[in-house]
């Protein structure tokens, strides 16, 4: 289970393959190639491997990085960024773990990822309180 991705459909990019574009999927994806551009596949897993390279914007369920990434994530649940990883970008997810020994330069949202845009956005941001009228 090092990938996180067990007995279900995915689609796995080798080692050898270089990706100069975007890729949109309705599966769980591992990477251990190249690749630059984004990564849509929202609702499913992304597990980024140890040899694997991503610049761009990911766009997916639960994210593990052990390899280099350049980007910024936003999932509807949680990054791992494992001690090997080289990260640098932002995060929007309902959570993160960040192992000790990772590169890890980022800026990190772990609010509510907007499900709706429009009216019932700005609603919801209006009765939002400050931080500092929580404490």
């Amino acid at each position: 289970m090092e990938d996180g991705i067990v007995n279900e459909a995915k689609t796995t990019i080798n080692n050898s393959t270089i990706i100069d574009g975007n890729i949109k999927a309705k599966e769980h994806l591992i990477i251990n190639g190249s690749i630059k551009g984004n990564v849509d596949i929202e609702g499913y897993n992304l597990f980024l491997g140890p040899s694997g390279k991503l610049e761009g914007e990911v766009r997916a369920q639960n994210v593990r990085i052990r390899g280099n990434m350049k980007g910024d994530i936003i999932a509807s649940g949680k990054v791992e960024i494992a001690k090997e990883a080289n990260f640098s970008g932002n995060i929007k997810s309902k959570g993160i773990s960040v192992e000790q020994g990772a590169y890890f330069d980022a800026f990190v949202n772990l609010g509510r990822i907007p499900t709706s845009t429009g009216a019932e956005s700005q609603k919801a941001m209006s009765t939002e309180k400050p931080i500092s009228k929580l404490v």
